[in-house]
């Protein structure tokens, strides 16, 4: 027994000496190395800080994440000291304030003095508060440490923060010799050794919760479905793109080659459509054949030469507010912009004012024509006859216009004769004819995507087929009996629509109807630049609520800066992200993501 007892004591020395070199929680958080100048700290290899305190002269007007604009400016830590003031005391304190602001307002002559008088009232309904027991009187002193990777680096970073800090009406003074007592101040270890009692601001309990960031780390939205987890805090991110809280639900993705741009867009196109949404793709490079066939969907090859079955003529029955339609202002919308494409890259030049009020009366004469007008029972017919000349009878749809038909009727213009002289490749059995033809394409299915392969090498003709397959699609989506459905367009190669001005009109304008029937464009591109360099570009960066930054050229890390209003930290993450990486941009947040396909996604979701 004493034997065993030896034993065992001889172990827990052992076991003592194991962990007596063990790291503490201090030692952990130590830098390399400390020291101490006039106005800034040394804390090792490219490690350099400096400490500032907020003076008390605060804005007069804060509000709940008033500090979050200032930790996105760069490497900052804020740390916040908040003590209570005896309430009693302060309510005696604000009495005798405003009896002696009372005194001096009855002795004054003249003028009242009316910004005496409103300070006197605010003080009246602070002591009314703090009676009721709604607010009370708080001691705040606030720290900001800024941090950098050079000495230089630092210099620069603090006069873009001060500044900065100066437009949201606050003063940085910096602790000049007590730069390690206000670090160590800043430390989460609780002390706070810099006691500067003139550096305290009163404050009331509403006021003090305005100087706490509300920055989110994590997303997590109703009905949202799982991309992958935070790669900051490991927390799994849920996304929802329809959320009420976002402007609109377009998103944009970009990319650079290997960057993962395809893997996300196929992951998420995947649980999608396990939630039941409605989807269509325009596929340029043949990418997404195998998950749209693995996913019970249609998939279009389109050939040129050879018609599609889609006439860009389409309508469809509309419903608001209870009220059905068919919307004609749209669709005359739509193919103005159609032959406004054409007449820019055949014509030389975009279409004037008469030419498009020509183009209008035209179109609205041509449904005219077949009967058509807003009512919905003017889209069917009791019979007709198909193209093989079988009588089909019941509620049938008429035929629509087609484009060979507004060729003719552009020719009877003279302003406009030009522009069908250009149109001839367009119609009939012309090389691009593949849109001059009734609808023959079911859309009824859930998951539907087009082919855009055989276009590879002309550019203007995919662009041409992606545009009426988008507004069609988007037509389509309007119906009515898909109200309440969440559908999405899926646009891989977006770059194109940067090459024509009146994209951004045209997508403007599909955007603001996406948000009213709940449609949203993803749009994806790996040549952000494209999209930097001209206002239509950006403008189409702009529509789209959500962004994904996956990894970019390093050359471009100042414009990506300037244009998302980037931190330096944030650019670097980007230009670094490994594959799968990304920031994830909304009104909202910025969440640092790794998109994770899982292990059954993996055959499907890689090109």
């Amino acid at each position: 027994m004493k034997q065993q007892t030896k034993s065992n004591t001889v172990q827990q020395q052992q076991e003592n000496n194991m962990f007596e070199f063990a790291p503490d929680i201090y030692e952990l958080i130590l830098p390399d190395t400390f020291h101490e100048e006039a106005d800034y700290i040394y804390l090792g290899a490219e490690n350099y800080c400096r400490v500032y305190v907020l003076d008390i002269d605060y804005p007069s007007e804060m509000y709940v994440g008033f500090f979050d604009s200032l930790l996105d400016k760069g490497e900052i830590a804020i740390s916040v000291f908040i003590e209570p003031r005896d309430t009693g005391q302060a309510i005696r304190d604000i009495t005798r304030r405003i009896n002696e602001m009372k005194s001096n307002a009855m002795l004054q002559r003249g003028e009242p003095d009316y910004k005496l008088l409103a300070q006197i009232e605010w003080y009246d309904a602070l002591r009314a508060s703090l009676q009721r027991g709604i607010e009370k009187i708080l001691m705040a002193q606030v720290f900001i440490v800024v941090y950098s990777k050079s000495l230089e680096q630092l210099r620069e970073n603090c006069i873009r923060i001060t500044k900065f800090a100066e437009s949201l009406g606050l003063n940085m003074r910096c602790l000049s010799f007590e730069q390690a007592k206000g670090y160590i101040s800043c430390l989460p270890l609780g002390a706070r050794n810099l006691k500067y009692i003139e550096k305290f601001r009163l404050m009331t309990t509403s006021a003090t919760a305005c100087l706490f960031p509300v920055g989110n780390t994590d997303i997590t939205y109703e009905e949202g479905f799982y991309i992958g987890y935070n790669a900051i805090t490991n927390s799994p991110v849920f996304y929802n793109q329809f959320d009420r809280s976002l402007p609109n639900p377009h998103m944009a993705i970009f990319g650079t080659t290997g960057a993962g741009k395809s893997t996300t867009m196929k992951t998420m196109l995947g649980r999608m459509a396990a939630y039941g949404y409605n989807i269509c793709v325009l596929d340029p490079e043949r990418e997404y054949e195998k998950i749209i066939n693995k996913l019970g969907g249609k998939y279009i090859r389109i050939r040129p030469g050879e018609k599609l079955g889609i006439n860009p003529f389409d309508v469809e029955i509309e419903e608001e507010e209870g009220k059905r339609f068919i919307d004609l202002n749209s669709k005359v919308a739509d193919i103005r912009f159609i032959l406004n494409i054409i007449s820019e890259y055949y014509v030389g030049r975009r279409l004037d004012g008469v030419q498009m009020a020509i183009i209008e009366r035209i179109v609205r004469k041509l449904y005219y024509d077949k009967g058509i007008t807003s009512d919905p029972e003017s889209l069917y017919t009791s019979a007709r006859t198909d193209e093989k000349g079988r009588l089909i009878v019941g509620k049938i749809k008429k035929e629509l216009p087609t484009l060979s038909e507004l060729r003719e009727e552009l020719f009877k213009e003279s302003e406009t004769q030009a522009l069908a002289k250009a149109m001839e490749v367009f119609v009939g059995e012309g090389s691009l004819s593949l849109f001059d033809c009734q609808t023959t394409i079911d859309a009824d299915d859930k998951i539907i995507a087009f082919d855009l392969k055989e276009f590879e090498r002309d550019n203007f003709l995919k662009f041409f087929a992606s545009v009426n397959i988008l507004s069609w699609i988007w037509n389509k989506f309007s119906n009515a009996k898909l109200k309440g459905q969440k559908k999405v367009v899926i646009f891989d190669e977006a770059w194109m629509f940067t090459r024509y001005q009146a994209s951004a009109e045209y997508l403007e304008f599909i955007s603001r109807k996406g948000r009213k029937y709940k449609i949203s464009l993803m749009i994806a591109s790996q040549t952000l630049l494209e999209f930097l360099q001209n206002d239509t570009g950006r403008a189409i960066i702009n529509m789209c609520a959500s962004k994904i930054l996956m990894r970019q050229e390093s050359d471009m890390a100042a414009q990506i800066a300037e244009f998302f209003r980037l931190s330096e930290r944030t650019v670097e993450i980007i230009t670094s992200a490994a594959q799968g990486q990304g920031i994830i941009i909304n009104p909202r947040e910025k969440i640092f993501i790794q998109v994770t396909p899982f292990d059954f996604e993996w055959e499907y979701v890689t090109t």
